[in-house]
């Protein structure tokens, strides 16, 4: 199974914010024991990242299993009393600003005033917020304030998680971001409906009236046309009776006597109208971007690639020769790039491929060899679509900028879905295959670590039995 089929495979291991706090904080506290038939389970026919959230999955969920109080239930129930706390308060404040509002000696709500606070206040507010997303990467102090939450919540020694993330930014971090943003935007909801709340409140159990009043009356009342007619477009086009006109501005503004029978209906234009404004301006965005923020939060988590050194030292501890076990049939088609001319045959390294690496190889050419004939058709194969490409090198002969440069040509050419695995070999005095060094493992394992490339496996040649 190729990664280019990496996007259209099912996500068959969810991620939530819970587990990825218990796993940064149980990572390195705990071995790579895992439960052999669950992982082949979940692990079969997947690759690249699907392959190594899924395996990680597997592992975090043996080792919490038997344990209490584990930094993620932490963070949940936390996240969970301090987003009811913010949503309560917010929804009492919104009741109280309305009711605030209501001028007490008139019993009645000055128009102006209703629309600036509960509708170009909060418009301001969101524009606001916007601009401190976009320069959020400049600003500590709300980052500091979210650690001290996170600090006070925590177990001493469980909050490191916190500093690990936001050093590392990445999909977990965004994750993280987007899960704030959510508890934000759930407080602007519960705001408005506490300003709808408040009005509604006012009108049921209290006289109240509508009115408006300016030392430029004519100038007035042509602007509250102009802002209503503007406020009003998300429904005037199905219900004209939740709009103001100019008899309904002239009439309430404050010292002209309107009809007595025609009164309520003025009034109801207003609170109508008042509400429409709130829910469509003030309510309908903030619950828009709470879903974008559910999304956004979903989707970050899914695309978890776990490319730091020390999950691909957990995926290799996890997976350890079991490749074999868990893949598909053996992708045939996969081009092998010798790297600097290894002098090492297909005969000699085939049955490793099909067996270790579940790969067949199809062309075979050498590069870095000043070959420029052999390099044109490697090129010219790349662009063909291979299954898969398999970089053949020995383990002395890592030179960091040439297989860099290699790999960002690979890359270019064959998309960043292509599976990319790198075999490490020693060539013998005669041509035959010979394991790594200890130390060249190493080396070879910052290198591909250090590449962050979800779709890139490192494999070391090892003698198999009854060679």
């Amino acid at each position: 199974m190729s990664c280019c089929a990496d996007s259209l495979a099912p996500l068959k291991t969810r991620w939530t914010l819970r587990d990825l706090v218990d796993f940064e904080a149980l990572l390195g506290k705990a071995d790579a024991a895992t439960d052999e038939r669950l992982l082949r389970e979940k692990v079969k026919g997947l690759d690249g990242a699907h392959a190594r959230r899924a395996a990680i999955k597997v592992w975090l969920d043996g080792q919490r299993r038997g344990k209490d109080e584990l930094p993620g239930d932490v963070w949940g129930g936390g996240r969970f009393l301090v987003g009811a706390v913010v949503c309560l308060v917010m929804f009492l404040a919104g009741i109280g600003v309305m009711t605030g509002m209501l001028d007490r000696e008139r019993m009645g709500f000055h128009v102006p005033m209703v629309m600036g606070v509960a509708v170009g206040l909060q418009l301001l507010v969101l524009v606001g917020a916007g601009v401190l997303w976009l320069l959020r990467g400049k600003m500590g102090l709300l980052q500091k304030l979210f650690a001290w939450l996170i600090g006070k919540f925590s177990a001493e020694g469980d909050s490191g998680w916190w500093r690990i993330l936001r050093l590392e930014g990445g999909r977990a971090w965004e994750a993280l971001g987007w899960n704030l943003v959510r508890m934000t935007q759930a407080g602007a909801v519960m705001f408005s409906i506490g300003l709808m709340a408040g009005l509604l409140g006012c009108i049921w159990f209290l006289e109240v009236s509508f009115f408006w009043d300016s030392t430029t009356p004519e100038w007035m009342a042509k602007k509250i046309y102009e802002v209503c007619g503007f406020l009003s477009m998300p429904w005037s086009w199905w219900t004209v009776g939740w709009v103001p006109g100019e008899t309904t501005i002239q009439v309430t503004r404050w010292g002209v006597e309107a009809p007595l029978v025609d009164d309520l209906d003025f009034m109801a234009v207003w609170y109508r109208f008042l509400f429409a404004a709130i829910f469509f301006w003030a309510l309908l965005p903030r619950l828009v971007l709470w879903i974008l923020a559910v999304f956004k939060e979903r989707k970050a988590l899914s695309s978890l690639d776990f490319q730091a050194k020390r999950h691909r030292e957990l995926w290799r501890e996890i997976m350890g020769t079991r490749r074999a076990d868990v893949s598909e049939a053996p992708l045939d088609g996969v081009l092998v790039l010798d790297v600097g001319g290894t002098g090492l045959k297909e005969e000699s390294l085939r049955g490793f491929l099909l067996r270790r690496l579940r790969v067949n190889p199809g062309e075979w050419y050498e590069v870095g060899v000043w070959d420029e004939k052999g390099e044109e058709a490697a090129v010219k194969s790349l662009r063909n679509a291979p299954a898969g490409v398999v970089f053949l090198a020995e383990g002395w002969a890592l030179l960091p900028p040439r297989m860099k440069a290699l790999h960002s040509q690979v890359r270019s050419i064959a998309g960043s879905e292509t599976c990319v695995y790198f075999l490490v070999v020693n060539s013998g005095g005669a041509g035959e295959p010979l394991e790594v060094k200890d130390e060249e493992k190493t080396i070879w394992k910052d290198f591909v670590d250090g590449l962050a490339d979800a779709s890139a496996e490192i494999f070391f040649y090892e003698k198999e039995e009854g060679q």
